[in-house]
């Protein structure tokens, strides 16, 4: 192991933490040990014993690896700071010496600092503002700067409190644990029970796991189901991943290795306890990760990382079980004089997207006081309401036209009939023809702009262009559609974010019922994209894969 670590220049490149969790990590493949299970229940994720804030992402995972290879049972961590203010001590054996001597684990933060004055950033600053502005804001105001700390496990400390450890009722536990993933089949990606195989497909956007009784144990069953759960949060309807990696692929690899890291961060979240006996045998990702570890070990950061943002966006589902939750989006545009305009937008009842408020705001400060008169309304009781982007909105939309189609009446074997509320919801948030008439290259009256069309056309996958020009299906959403002509076009404009818009309105892709401001983001992020590569890109199209129903991503079994 470390002769491998010496030559590896890319681990070189990394802060010493890093560098030992890289180890560690190698270390536990090699040795067939896999991740971080150990057969010791643990209490939770790791957390401040000064303040119970959780460790999240590399930290967590970190002093996770850290606390099964040195056996400890408290889940609790402080500084050597934090342990003086308490008036903590360090353990000692029968001659006096410290336990705790080279027992410091190094954990990293970051704090946000202010560009300007270089002081820590004041979020203050960021009040009334939609998240674009928000993001766009920090990117331009403000830098992270990465702080580091040592800490020590309670076990090593003497004076701390007893670990208060909630005693749980298994059953209740159990219906917590069943009512979530329940909550997750009902609302988000089906699970569908039968065969002998755990996977996820994202194409039918369909989780796919054995019978009950075919798992060796009610905590085998959570544990896999939170893995599979993990892979379809990269459906396009909410992290957005790429999912397309065929069985084998480095690709496919990094989406299994992001999928076990959730569910490890999961598992703590629920407080999933598994035997040794009990643990998947995955040997042919292991050497996969294990090697592709070696040549990148930022891809084991990156995994991390995302596997954080997966875990994070499944417990927090959670909160919304038994609520009724009302998703809106803000949209930010500009009058004839251009003076900023705010428009609030829902899904409504039949998946339509439509305005809350049919009419514009001067500030967005005037319109949330006014979306607040429009809650206190008696439709909206016990309604919980969640700020999401116009294109999440949309794909909620379709979402809510899909379930009624399922919950309404069934098909039988002689007609098929679907509901006049699906075709409605579907009509508006789903692609559909569009009347040509008066769009098309003819349209367009600057001479530049028909050239657009033309170069686009000719180029690779022009068959694929038309389709999209003309207002056809060509991917799963209309969104894609949207972003995948909105970068041809792109490629040609050489950076003039007008031409790409007059250029696009005079597609089929162009919805009259969807706020010009959405569309502008949209090109103004997608000139964004290409940035300097402009010159030095040839244009492709991508075809999303083989096209195949993909019924991989198959997981612990």
């Amino acid at each position: 192991m470390s002769e491998i670590v010496e030559k590896n220049s890319a681990l070189d490149k990394l802060t010493p933490q890093r560098r030992l969790l890289v180890e560690q990590v190698l270390q536990n493949l090699e040795n067939g040990t896999r991740l971080w299970k150990q057969g010791w229940r643990v209490n939770g994720a790791p957390e401040s014993a000064s303040t119970g804030k959780k460790y999240m992402g590399i930290n967590n995972f970190y002093l996770t690896l850290t606390a099964m290879a040195n056996g400890y049972k408290d889940n609790r961590w402080a500084t050597y700071h934090q342990m003086e203010e308490n008036g903590w001590t360090f353990k000692t054996d029968e001659e006096g010496k410290s336990l705790a001597k080279g027992k410091s684990t190094t954990v990293e933060f970051y704090e946000l600092r202010d560009r300007e004055t270089k002081k820590p950033f004041d979020k203050s600053v960021l009040d009334g503002m939609t998240p674009d502005e928000k993001e766009e804001y920090k990117q331009k105001n403000v830098y992270p700067l990465r702080k580091y700390y040592r800490v020590f496990n309670a076990d090593l400390i003497d004076g701390i409190p007893a670990k208060q450890v909630e005693l749980i009722d298994e059953t209740n536990k159990s219906e917590r644990i069943e009512e979530f993933i329940n909550f997750w089949s009902e609302t988000e990606s089906p699970i569908i029970y039968g065969g002998d195989e755990a996977y996820y497909n994202y194409i039918s956007d369909e989780t796919h796991l054995p019978e009950r009784e075919k798992f060796k144990s009610a905590e085998e069953y959570y544990s896999t189901s939170f893995h599979e759960m993990g892979h379809s949060t990269g459906h396009s309807s909410r992290l957005n991943r790429d999912l397309s990696g065929k069985f084998g692929s480095e690709q496919y690899a990094e989406e299994e290795l992001r999928a076990e890291i959730a569910s490890m961060f999961i598992e703590q979240e629920f407080g999933v306890e598994i035997d040794e006996s009990a643990i998947r045998n995955n040997s042919a990702y292991i050497s996969s990760w294990a090697k592709k570890i070696k040549e990148d070990p930022d891809a084991l950061f990156r995994a991390i990382n995302d596997a954080d943002r997966i875990a994070k966006y499944l417990t927090d589902k959670e909160k919304y079980m038994g609520k009724r939750v009302e998703k809106y989006a803000i949209i930010k545009g500009e009058d004839e004089l251009g003076n900023p305009t705010y428009e609030i937008y829902m899904a409504r009842e039949h998946g339509q997207t439509g305005k809350a408020i049919n009419y514009t705001f001067k500030s967005r400060e005037e319109l949330m006081k006014e979306f607040e008169n429009f809650k206190e309304a008696p439709f909206w009781k016990d309604a919980e309401f969640q700020e999401v982007s116009f294109e999440e909105l949309e794909k909620e939309s379709v979402k809510i036209a899909e379930r009624k189609e399922k919950n309404s009446v069934k098909q039988d074997e002689s007609k098929e009939y679907v509901r006049p509320s699906t075709i409605v919801a579907r009509a508006a948030a789903v692609a559909v023809a569009v009347d040509m008439a008066e769009r098309g290259v003819e349209s367009l009256t600057r001479m530049s702009d028909r050239e657009i069309v033309e170069k686009a056309k000719n180029v690779k996958s022009g068959e694929t262009f038309s389709k999209l020009y003309n207002g056809q299906r060509v991917f799963e959403s209309d969104s894609k559609d949207e972003k995948i002509l909105m970068m041809r076009i792109g490629m040609f404009c050489n950076g003039d974010t007008e031409q790409l818009m007059r250029v696009f309105k005079s597609s089929g892709q162009f919805r009259d019922e969807k706020p010009n401001s959405y569309y502008m983001q949209l090109a103004q992020q997608t000139m964004k994209n290409i940035g300097n590569r402009l010159n030095n890109v040839t244009p492709k199209m991508s075809t999303g894969g083989s096209g195949k129903a993909h019924i991989g991503l198959n997981t612990k079994t």
